[in-house]
């Protein structure tokens, strides 16, 4: 009897260890994938464009070497057009004349009557669409004015290996390229793709004054009086969102 118990108690020990250290395995590997998405797929985000002088349209201003930097960003070329801050707060469209290493000159030539900027920081957060159609995604987002696009990859999205097939690594040109055609001083955030509870833990929703969870199957939620500054659009994939994810976010009370 001591021998069959004793058969009972170490005999299971080997493969639950090894399950643990093949689920610790797994959990690392994909770890070093998501990681490897960062640094591939991520691209910062940039204030508005400004200079410490006022500007006077037709007269040339110096651009800092900087600033000149910021522009390569924004993938604005000689002779084309930008949007720029000056000291009073007022925007200004402008030409680039030239640039190097050290700075460059540009030329003011329209007076924006009012701010391009947004005025509430808007974060979206979407599932990873398949057939290449996030590149609208991003764009259309630039161009409403969102503050950051968060791509993520929930139970019914591209999967994490799907990326590249999907040309991720174009959407941040997409941003830069939409950023300068809807004539914005800033450059909206791409963060990189991750799973919906990184998100969820992340300081982009954590900070966030009001969610809204974009979903059909879900009861409608009265909106608040007061309008928030700081808003986070979650939107699911084509699919929807899984059941267990549905179940999360209605858990949430600020949903």
């Amino acid at each position: 009897m001591d021998e069959a118990i004793a058969r009972c108690h170490t005999k299971p020990k080997k493969p639950a260890s090894r399950h643990r250290v093949d689920g610790a395995a797994k959990e690392s590997h994909q770890q070093l994938q998501i990681d490897a998405a960062a640094t591939q797929y991520e691209a910062p985000g940039d204030e508005p464009l400004a200079v410490a002088s006022r500007l006077t349209l037709e007269k040339p201003f110096r651009l800092d070497r900087d600033l000149v930097q910021r522009l390569r960003r924004r993938e604005v070329n000689a002779k084309e057009a930008f949007t720029i801050r000056d000291a009073s707060g007022v925007y200004f469209r402008a030409s680039l004349k030239d640039r190097d290493d050290r700075g460059g000159m540009a030329l003011p030539y329209e007076r924006m009557e009012r701010s391009p900027e947004p005025a509430i920081d808007i974060s979206l957060a979407c599932a990873v669409l398949a057939r290449q159609r996030m590149h609208f995604v991003v764009q259309k987002a630039t161009e409403l004015g969102v503050g950051r696009i968060v791509p993520l990859l929930p139970d019914h999205s591209v999967p994490l290996e799907g990326l590249a097939q999907e040309q991720a690594h174009a959407w941040a040109g997409h941003i830069a390229r939409a950023a300068k055609q809807c004539r914005r001083a800033s450059l909206p955030g791409l963060l990189s793709p991750m799973p919906l509870d990184s998100f969820l833990a992340s300081k982009v929703f954590t900070s966030a004054d009001r969610c809204l969870f974009l979903d059909d199957q879900s009861e409608p939620a009265p909106l608040e009086a007061k309008a928030p500054q700081r808003i986070v659009l979650l939107v699911g994939p084509e699919g929807g969102f899984s059941d267990a994810e549905r179940a999360k976010l209605a858990s949430l009370s600020d949903l």
